[in-house]
């Protein structure tokens, strides 16, 4: 049975998707083609969990109008939300989709009250003790309370990061997954003051081995765009490493294909799959998601298909 997993997705947005044959920057556009919809990473993340069968209970900020909205659709396809409503209102992301490429316009996160993080964390203890599986997606809004979320008790809890700012003190308490992007990787190694010579042949074995040895992450995962995505970790103190070249496909949307692969990787750990298998699913449902529009049109039996190819195109990194 599917175990309900507790989404901190504290820094939501409405999305606004502009298609356009062209863009010209400076130019006049007539839009053909407009659609709205909530998103953000854990917003992503959770229909994604969803739709794979996972059990998603979504928190997040939610404020005004656009919060209003994006707290009725998610309500209205079912997912469970804990809901912190803020004065501030909800922030909009403007996405201008044109000729396979994407532009995002992103407003500036909301800034929240002293009374706003006390209801957080007063939502948030409701629900912690019951929580066995935490997974924080994305950044967090401005003015929040880091000292708060960081004096949480995290005994039994198996945390789950798709992030990198703010995390510090949850890394060194341990996590059962990072997994970061290959810029947010260049950065954790600069704030852990690992060299980064990207052109020797063991870069990957060389600062995953430092990072690992540092922090107390069980599973360390880097995507890199169109490039391989590498997985790392410790087993019985030796170090295993893999990589997945994603294949070439028609690209329809790729935003949030990084919080799908997060999505993929809590379903697939939360089924007891291996460490390669979850590499496999998670990837598999980020290729996927590329292939549709929405997030949430993502195909089951496209991912069954891929994750069926990958399982021959798993690399060992020695």
């Amino acid at each position: 049975m599917a175990q309900e997993i507790l989404i901190l997705g504290l820094n939501p947005a409405w999305q606004r998707l502009f298609f356009l044959d062209k863009f010209t920057p400076g130019e006049v556009h007539r839009i053909p083609k407009v659609e709205e919809y909530a998103s953000g990473k854990g917003v992503n993340c959770g229909r994604v969990l969803q739709r794979l069968g996972g059990i998603p209970l979504l928190m997040h900020f939610l404020g005004a109008e656009n919060g209003s909205r994006i707290f009725d659709e998610l309500s209205a396809c079912g997912i469970q939300q804990a809901p912190v409503w803020i004065k501030e209102p909800t922030r909009i992301c403007t996405t201008i989709v044109s000729s396979g490429s994407t532009t995002e316009l992103i407003e500036p996160s909301p800034v929240l009250t002293g009374n706003e993080n006390e209801d957080f964390l007063q939502t948030l203890n409701e629900h912690w003790t019951s929580t066995q599986c935490v997974a924080l997606c994305g950044s967090f809004p401005q003015a929040f309370d880091l000292e708060k979320i960081n004096s949480l008790d995290f005994t039994g809890k198996r945390v789950f990061i798709d992030a990198i700012e703010g995390i510090d003190t949850w890394l060194s308490k341990g996590v059962e997954l990072l997994k970061i992007n290959m810029q947010e990787y260049c950065k954790l190694l600069t704030r852990l003051g690992i060299p980064q010579v990207t052109s020797s042949p063991q870069f990957w074995k060389m600062t995953a081995t430092a990072v690992l040895e540092r922090l107390p992450i069980k599973n360390l995962v880097v995507t890199d765009g169109d490039s391989p995505v590498r997985a790392f970790r410790f087993v019985e103190k030796k170090f295993q490493g893999m990589q997945l070249q994603p294949p070439t496909i028609t690209m329809k949307n790729n935003i949030g294909a990084g919080d799908s692969f997060f999505a993929g990787w809590l379903y697939a750990d939360g089924e007891g799959m291996s460490f390669e298998e979850c590499l496999i699913k998670a990837t598999a449902v980020a290729v996927s998601r590329c292939e549709v529009d929405k997030p949430w049109d993502l195909d089951l039996a496209r991912v069954s298909e891929l994750e069926a190819e990958f399982k021959d195109a798993i690399e060992k990194l020695e």
